[in-house]
């Protein structure tokens, strides 16, 4: 059945990430120094602002789980407490809620890794316009002396890629709560590959405080790449 009416969603808030980036590229192209912009490499902003602002609706949802799991555990006991030595009681939460925030966790992975990934096509096809040469392939060698010629540790992206390689591809998301500090306030979640029963080996788990850090490495890649882009265009 074709398609002769519907209604379009309006878009015009997402993140305006790319749009100094255009506004250098059309200024080269009302000097002549390049074409037009291309409607392809156009959509492509487009996709990496849409992605932009499903990160921040997603880290939203994040956050405001971690703190409803502070509130539930609260109730906990201490024959809910594991040790090295003393297996406890799994402690029960809201299944519509635990399964909820796994998807989030999970989405938030795969949503950086993805916008990750669409602002190096991003970035090769701003580098075909502009007629310039990538310093280093693949791109995000070129990516990495960007960012750290801006002083920045690009780390953060292979920590980022190998957890959601394994989660995506591998294995699902699993969370404990780390009550190590709690005499002090202090939780963080700890993010799993799988139900350990030990936290002796760091690679098997990635915690809320770096998935933090990894999650602020991206936000602030995002103005020195931003920045090298037009750049180009001058």
């Amino acid at each position: 059945m074709s398609v002769t009416k519907w209604l379009h969603v309006e878009y015009i808030s997402a993140d305006p990430w790319v749009l100094p980036i255009w506004a250098a590229a059309n200024q080269a192209a009302e000097r002549g120094k390049v074409g037009a912009l291309p409607d392809e490499l156009a959509q492509r902003g487009l996709h990496v602002s849409t992605r932009l602002g499903m990160i921040v609706s997603v880290i939203q949802r994040v956050n405001a789980g971690a703190r409803r799991i502070e509130e539930l555990i609260a109730t906990r006991e201490l024959h809910h407490e594991f040790t090295a030595v003393d297996n406890g009681y799994a402690f029960r939460l809201p299944t519509d809620f635990k399964y909820a925030f796994l998807v989030d966790l999970d989405a938030l992975l795969f949503e950086v890794n993805s916008c990750c990934e669409l602002m190096g096509r991003l970035f090769e096809g701003v580098y075909q316009h502009a007629g310039k040469v990538l310093p280093l392939t693949p791109v995000g060698k070129t990516i990495r002396q960007v960012l750290e010629a801006a002083g920045q540790d690009a780390a953060w992206f292979a920590n980022l890629a190998g957890h959601r390689h394994v989660f995506i591809h591998e294995g699902a998301p699993y969370f404990a709560v780390d009550l190590s500090r709690a005499d002090t306030g202090h939780y963080d979640l700890l993010i799993m590959r799988r139900n350990l029963r030990s936290f002796d080996d760091t690679s098997e788990f990635l915690r809320h405080s770096e998935l933090r850090q990894i999650v602020g490495g991206f936000h602030n890649a995002k103005l020195p790449v931003q920045q090298h882009l037009a750049g180009l265009f001058s």
